[in-house]
C-alpha cells in the first residue's frame, strides 16, 4: 500500500504546484479572468472523457499500466508549461494535465480497494490524505521557488519531481497487471451507463455537490482573489495552500475512527458556510478563514470516501469503470463551475461566488449523512428510475 502512496504524494505534489502556478502566471502574462477560467476548465472536461475509457481499460489490462499512463503524461505536461509561452501553450499543458489526473483517479481508488480488502473507505480516506498532503507542499515549494527564482526554475523542480514518480510506478507494475487479451467489445460495453442502480446515481449527484462547493474555489477563486485584490505574493500564496492542506490532511487522518453522525455533518457544513460567506469581507483574517476551511474540508472527506465505497466496493469486475462513471455529474460540475465562476466574478464581484461554494458544501454534507444512512432525501427525487428505463 506504501507505493500507491507515494504515487499518491508524488502525483499531487506536482499537480498543487500546477495549481498555484499555472493561474497566478497566466495572471502575470494579463490574461483575462474569464479566459484564465477557460484555460482552467480544459483539464476537468478532458477528465470527464478521459477518465472512464482508463477506467474500462484498466478492469481488463488491469491498474498499473494506468498508472504508467499518469507517469508518462504528468511529465510531458510538466515539460510544455516550463515552455509555454502563450495562453494555447497552456490549454495543451492542461490537456496532457488532464490525461494524467485522468489516469491517476481512473485507478488509484481501485488499487486501494483491491491491496486492502474490508478495509476500503479507511484506506481511502488515507489516500486522500496524502494526497493533500502532497499537494500541501508542492502548491508551497512552488510559491516560494516562484517568489525567490522564478517561474521558470519551479518548473524545472515540478519536472524533477514527476519524473522520481517512475520509482513508485515500476514498482507496482506486477501487483496490478493483467496478462489477457484486450477486448475491446467488453470495453465499449462497460461504458455504458444503464444497470446502474437509482443508489448509485444519487451518490454520484452528492459527489457533484461536494465538487460545485470546493473544486473551483481552491483551484481558481483563492489563488485568483489572494493574488489580484489582497496583494499576496507567490511565496505567502503557496504558504497559504501548505497550510490548508496541512490542517486538512491532519483533520482527516485525526477524525478517521470518528463515527458519520449528523454532528459531525452539521459542524462541518456551519464552519464552511460561515467561512465562505466571511471570506470576501474580512480579508485580514484570510489565514485564520483558510485553516476553518481546511478543517470543514477535512471533516467531509470520510463522508465523500464512505458514499463511494458503499455502492462501488462489492463490483471487484468493473470496479474502476464504476468509480469513474460515479463521477460524471461531478467532473461535467467541474468544467462548468470554473467557466461560470469566472463569468460571475468579473460581472458581481467574488462574493457570489464564495456564497455559492457555502450552500453547496452544506448540501452536499446533509445529503451524504442521509446516503450513508440509508434514509431517503428530497435529492433522491431527481433520480427517479433506474437507468435502465431510459
Amino acid at each position: 500500500m506504501w507505493r500507491v502512496l507515494l504515487t499518491s504524494f508524488l502525483t499531487s505534489f506536482v499537480s498543487g504546484g500546477f495549481g498555484i502556478a499555472i493561474p497566478l502566471v497566466l495572471l502575470d502574462r494579463n490574461v483575462s479572468l474569464a479566459e484564465i477560467g477557460v484555460i482552467m476548465s480544459i483539464l476537468p472536461l478532458v477528465f470527464l472523457f478521459i477518465r472512464i475509457i482508463l477506467a474500462a481499460l484498466a478492469d481488463q489490462v488491469g491498474w498499473s499500466p494506468i498508472f504508467l499512463v499518469n507517469w508518462l503524461t504528468l511529465s510531458s505536461a510538466s515539460f510544455i508549461y516550463l515552455f509555454a509561452s502563450s495562453p494555447i501553450d497552456f490549454a495543451v499543458g492542461k490537456i496532457m494535465e488532464g490525461i494524467s489526473v485522468s489516469a491517476y483517479w481512473a485507478v488509484s481508488r481501485t488499487a486501494t480497494y483491491l491491496l486492502s480488502p474490508n478495509k476500503e473507505a479507511g484506506e481511502a480516506t488515507r489516500m486522500i490524505a496524502t494526497v493533500t498532503l502532497g499537494g500541501a507542499f508542492g502548491s508551497a515549494v512552488t510559491g516560494l521557488i516562484m517568489s525567490l527564482i522564478g517561474a521558470g526554475a519551479a518548473f524545472i523542480l515540478l519536472i524533477l519531481a514527476s519524473l522520481l514518480l517512475l520509482y513508485p510506478t515500476a514498482l507496482l507494475w506486477s501487483a496490478g497487471v493483467r496478462r489477457v487479451k484486450l477486448d475491446l467489445f467488453r470495453v465499449l460495453k462497460s461504458l455504458d451507463p444503464r444497470g446502474r442502480s437509482r443508489d448509485f446515481w444519487y451518490t454520484s449527484l452528492i459527489l457533484a455537490l461536494n465538487s460545485l462547493a470546493r473544486y473551483p474555489l481552491a483551484s481558481f477563486v483563492l489563488p485568483i482573489f489572494m493574488s489580484e485584490l489582497l496583494g499576496y505574493d507567490y511565496m505567502f500564496i503557496g504558504i497559504i495552500f501548505m497550510g490548508f492542506n496541512i490542517i486538512s490532511s491532519i483533520t482527516i487522518f485525526g477524525t478517521l475512527k470518528l463515527s458519520l453522525s449528523i454532528m459531525r455533518a452539521v459542524i462541518q457544513s456551519i464552519i464552511y458556510l460561515v467561512t465562505c460567506i466571511s471570506l470576501p469581507y474580512f480579508p485580514s483574517f484570510m489565514p485564520v478563514l483558510v485553516i476553518t476551511l481546511a478543517i470543514a474540508g477535512g471533516l467531509g472527506t470520510r463522508f465523500y470516501e464512505s458514499i463511494i465505497a458503499k455502492v462501488s466496493k462489492d463490483r471487484h469486475e468493473t470496479l474502476s469503470i464504476d468509480i469513474g462513471i460515479l463521477h460524471i455529474p461531478l467532473r461535467i460540475i467541474e468544467f462548468t463551475s470554473l467557466i461560470l465562476f469566472g463569468l460571475l466574478i468579473e460581472k458581481f464581484g467574488y462574493p457570489i461566488a464564495f456564497t455559492i461554494s457555502g450552500i453547496s458544501y452544506v448540501a452536499f454534507s446533509i445529503f451524504s449523512y442521509l446516503q450513508l444512512r440509508g434514509e431517503d432525501a428530497s435529492l433522491k427525487s431527481l433520480v427517479k428510475y433506474d437507468v435502465n428505463t431510459f
